[in-house]
């Protein structure tokens, strides 16, 4: 696990009393702040990037805190969680470049990657044919992969 340096948004009131780090939740419309945790708050490894997005978030930390501000300020030292950290497979995978390699090109010997433009009436066809479930699209390999074994079936009937 390593220790980084991040630059965040130090949330104030409009009194000037630090409350702690700006996060968001609820896809980014929420915001509060939070004095531990710091992974889960906004943060930018250089000032820059801190400071790119600034005047977008003060404003809303603002109407938020109804007169509060942002400071651009760095964290306080924390470790990365462990998602950030390399798991077991891939240090496995690094260190075996050339067995994954091999695998890899064996994999796409029997499975190999198809390249083609359809006509567009075809393509036209394949839209309206694809189905939705929970509504969600069926993607393009899905819609091929089922669309070809039915051809397949009927020609070994015979069609």
């Amino acid at each position: 696990m390593s220790r980084i340096m991040y630059y965040g948004y130090r949330c104030y009131s409009k009194n000037h009393e630090p409350l702690g780090w700006l996060y968001t939740f609820d896809c980014g419309r929420e915001y509060a702040h939070i004095n531990r945790d710091f992974e889960l708050c906004k943060r930018w490894k250089t000032q820059r990037g801190a400071a790119k997005h600034f005047d977008d978030y003060n404003s809303r930390w603002q109407f938020k805190s109804q007169g509060g501000y942002l400071k651009v300020e760095v964290m306080p030292e924390f470790t990365e969680p462990k998602s950030a950290a390399k798991s077991n497979q891939q240090r496995w995978n690094e260190a075996n470049r050339d067995k994954v390699s091999q695998s890899q090109e064996k994999y796409n010997q029997k499975r190999p990657v198809l390249s083609f433009r359809p006509q567009s009436e075809i393509l036209e066809w394949l839209e309206e044919e694809r189905y939705i479930d929970n509504g969600k699209l069926e993607t393009d390999v899905a819609l091929l992969n089922r669309k070809l074994a039915k051809l397949m079936k009927l020609e070994q009937q015979g069609y």
